[in-house]
């Protein structure tokens, strides 16, 4: 048996993905802590190093700006390493045209908080288009068993 829970949030780049969650409430760099040719962050001592954001929901506070940010993003979806997805809390204005210029739909302003309700693991949809975002877990998810 599986759980969907279905969350309103506000399109910052429009499109439709959907992946396995990957979270964490903090901020990521795509200059320094994220390889873009094998999709791993390797920021040392980032709660997400050596996770690959390959095809994943990648459910972070807001990403850090450097202006290489979209660069990095268009080298990771060349090596299709790229996120299926961004769910961010708060927008960086250089990862949104990260976002455009790689067609990965980026969502914000959840009608709650993202790290209270999505976990690694679980299948999320995301349509930026019309401002949704769908949680989707099995019940050892849901229970906290896998």
């Amino acid at each position: 048996m599986s759980e969907t829970i279905r969350l309103r949030a506000r399109g910052v780049v429009r499109g439709r993905a959907e992946g396995v969650a990957l979270v964490a409430d903090a901020t990521l760099s795509f200059w320094g802590e994220v390889d873009p040719v094998s999709g791993k962050v390797i920021g040392k001592g980032h709660p997400l190093e050596g996770q690959s954001l390959a095809g994943r929901v990648l459910v972070i506070r807001s990403t850090r700006g450097s202006s290489a940010t979209p660069m990095v993003l268009n080298l990771a979806k060349l090596e299709n390493v790229a996120p299926a997805a961004f769910i961010n809390e708060e927008v960086d204005s250089l990862a949104a045209l990260g976002a455009i210029v790689n067609g990965i739909p980026m969502v914000t302003d959840l009608e709650c908080s993202p790290f209270e309700v999505i976990r690694t693991g679980d299948y999320v949809v995301v349509d930026a288009t019309e401002g949704v975002v769908e949680i989707r877990r099995t019940e050892a998810q849901a229970s906290g068993g896998g």
